[in-house]
């Protein structure tokens, strides 16, 4: 969005609206309950949100994206790394410009930054990370932002003891989700990730079989060689990584290009986020407001449990059907659109996370207690993100929320999490609550998987606004229940992460 510049028009003493600003990086309100007011915003001119990766003038259509997914100059308009410009001002009369040229002052002074620390960077321990420095110095010059992947996939967590993401990656802050947001994550590694290395290693092309047969024809297993989940402790979270509210827990990268083809990309786990005491009695109080009494003993607030199911959400990313699968030649953005790709995307890597928790106790991986905490934990996850709502304030869905009202409305399909209308919650206070059976759960789970991944498997786009017509549009029994889980969840703040780090 446009907000450089913005902050001008807030006055000195309004010591409220400037920390709204800095929070959300911009104007704009962002929580649930304030996103749809028009009202609520940092400057009394309360502006029009719109993206500066396209005209403004096209940004008056709602319906800009798919216009353009309609042109037959749609794959340079919608590139990742482009910003969309008008020829000489002409409306209508588009080209792509690369971001190294779209933004040449602010892409150059980043360049310049981090051709410095790599030059401060004595530490000959420390290669692996000078070369990636390097490298990502050249790609804000020249957009060539696949050979920076490839130092980046270089330096691991043998080589250095930190975590660095600096460029353009995520599509979910733009509203046609097909534009990489630029960010930045710095973080230290946390050593205790090479177990769950260990653990999954042998068993990465059982795992990627496993998704392949649920998946079916014409999705074939593939030779998997990706780097399993770092954990990692975060120093700075910036950019697209500093959402106004709440924390990505877990990401793989990249997304395109031959490093995510090739499955040679990094994946990661926030393991410093959500850990401290405030979170853990929210997280105590919003779940005893919607879960029976019965589940109670099925919660843990333990970081292993939420960690496990991180590590197995991004593991996910790179098995079954993924970004760069094709079917007759188109990829899921070409046959489902940016947004709704994003959703499915998402909605497998949490579905096989939930699937393989209970697919590694056959294994004999990991211990059954635990993958009946971790499942609590992904139920209330997904009760998070049902809170925040399916849309943002301009209609465009929101991918995490979308894929937990599907991952949900279908368990209680299933049987799998039942909702006791005349119950008592655990809290005591309100009543209806949810059940989770943890005997149903594994087959319930199996068989959203199988849905979810036959659809990615064949391009199903049919399949796919059925899902989300039935769990997410639809203003059913399910849509009440949703918003009983908002109205309960939304009792406590969400967290903004805003912090400093004693090294």
């Amino acid at each position: 969005m446009v907000s450089f510049g913005l902050e001008a028009g807030i006055a000195a003493d309004d010591t409220a609206s400037r920390a709204l600003f800095f929070r959300n990086q911009g104007p704009f309100c962002a929580a649930p309950k304030t996103e749809n007011d028009p009202a609520c915003s940092a400057l009394s001119a309360r502006p029009k949100k719109i993206s500066g990766l396209y005209p403004a003038s096209l940004q008056s259509d709602p319906k800009f994206c798919e216009a353009l997914e309609k042109r037959k100059d749609k794959a340079a308009l919608l590139a990742e790394f482009v910003a969309v410009r008008e020829v000489d001002g002409k409306p209508g009369e588009l080209q792509a410009v690369p971001y190294s040229k779209a933004f040449p002052e602010e892409m150059g002074a980043v360049a310049a930054e981090l051709d410095a620390a790599a030059s401060d960077l004595e530490d000959p321990s420390e290669a692996a990370l000078a070369a990636y420095l390097r490298a990502a110095a050249a790609a804000f010059r020249d957009d060539s932002w696949w050979k920076a992947d490839e130092a980046w996939a270089r330096m691991t967590a043998q080589n250095s003891r930190w975590y660095l993401r600096i460029g353009p990656d995520e599509v979910y802050s733009e509203p046609c989700n097909r534009k990489a947001g630029f960010h930045v994550s710095f973080a230290r590694i946390n050593q205790e990730s090479l177990a769950w290395q260990k653990k999954l290693e042998p068993v990465k092309s059982d795992m990627e079989a496993a998704l392949a047969a649920l998946a079916g024809k014409p999705y074939a297993a593939r030779k998997v060689s990706f780097h399993l989940p770092d954990f990692i402790e975060i120093v700075v979270n910036a950019g697209e990584s500093r959402p106004p509210l709440g924390a990505t827990i877990g990401q793989s990268l990249p997304n395109t290009g031959p490093v995510a083809s090739e499955n040679r990309g990094r994946t990661v786990a926030m393991t410093n986020l959500y850990v401290d005491k405030d979170s853990e009695e929210a997280w105590r109080r919003q779940s005893e407001s919607l879960l029976c009494k019965s589940v109670v003993p099925n919660m843990s607030f333990d970081q292993k449990h939420a960690v496990m199911s991180t590590v197995l959400h991004e593991a996910a990313h790179n098995l079954g059907p993924a970004h760069d699968y094709k079917v007759n030649g188109k990829t899921d953005d070409d046959a489902f659109g940016g947004p709704l790709a994003s959703t499915l995307e998402e909605l497998k890597a949490q579905t096989a996370a939930l699937y393989f928790a209970d697919w590694l106790v056959d294994k004999k991986l990991v211990d059954p207690d635990a993958a009946r905490f971790s499942h609590v934990r992904d139920v209330t996850w997904a009760f998070g993100h049902i809170a925040q709502g399916m849309y943002t304030a301009d209609e465009k869905p929101k991918a995490y929320s979308q894929l937990a009202a599907i991952q949900l409305g279908f368990l209680v399909e299933q049987g799998a999490l039942a909702w006791r209308a005349e119950e008592p919650a655990a809290n005591g206070k309100d009543v209806g609550c949810f059940h989770v059976d943890q005997e149903k759960l594994p087959p319930a789970t199996e068989a959203l998987a199988t849905t979810v991944l036959a659809i990615k498997g064949r391009n199903d786009k049919a399949g796919a606004l059925a899902l989300k017509a039935r769990f997410v549009d639809d203003a059913g029994p399910w849509s009440a229940l949703r918003a009983t889980i908002q109205e309960r969840w939304l009792r406590a703040p969400k967290a903004s992460f805003v912090y400093a780090i004693r090294m």
